[in-house]
């Protein structure tokens, strides 16, 4: 599952990027923020594009910088929790972040797309059940190239914590959402805790 998620939004970025006049996938899957409250009046069918902008991105820096962290992450969760509770998590942490960002953003048109929250979630699932793993990266020294192993709590209590700084100081004008961020990994968190205790 993880693999086919890869493919499906690299195939979507790829179509928005070459061919935006043939089929606008923003406008068909995307979510705008402004117009969610009457689209759900008129058809509770919008609320699906809570997960289809799961798998939009408005860049290929935004595409990038969302699958480098996907591969590390999805891969060794997958193989630990099935392909149906990875796709649980990937969805539901999603789900759950974009639904945090509705009234932060109810008055933008701009498009709300992106994997970020249900990477998050990966995320925090991740930490509940690797909680003693640690990552290998590598720290540039001057003109070495230094490999370490950080434990993934450290990194995770980091990267939360800079998040609610960010949404703390955010001025709402920044394409960012950074609290989809932190309800995906809360969310991810309880889902895999969620796993553990039905499996």
């Amino acid at each position: 599952m993880s693999i086919f998620l890869w493919i499906l939004t690299l195939s979507t970025m790829i179509w928005s990027s070459y061919y935006p006049e043939s089929l606008d996938l923003n406008k068909l899957f995307a979510i705008n923020p402004s117009e969610v409250s009457s689209n759900i009046e008129q058809s509770w069918w919008y609320v699906l594009r809570f997960f289809s902008a799961l798998f939009l991105h408005g860049s290929w820096q935004h595409w990038a910088g969302n699958m480098v962290l996907f591969l590390i992450i999805a891969l060794p969760l997958e193989k630990k929790v099935g392909g149906f509770w990875f796709m649980l998590i990937y969805l539901v942490s999603g789900f759950a972040g974009n639904m945090s960002c509705i009234s932060q953003l109810s008055s933008s048109s701009n498009y709300l797309l992106g994997a970020s929250g249900a990477l998050s979630g990966l995320l925090g699932a991740w930490l509940l059940l690797f909680p003693t793993q640690k990552i290998s990266i590598i720290i540039p020294i001057g003109f070495y190239l230094q490999k370490a192993k950080i434990p993934i709590l450290l990194v995770a209590f980091t990267w939360l914590t800079l998040q609610i700084m960010l949404q703390l100081v955010s001025n709402f004008d920044y394409p960012i959402v950074w609290v989809s961020h932190i309800v995906g990994f809360i969310v991810g968190f309880f889902m895999a805790w969620l796993y553990r205790i039905t499996t």
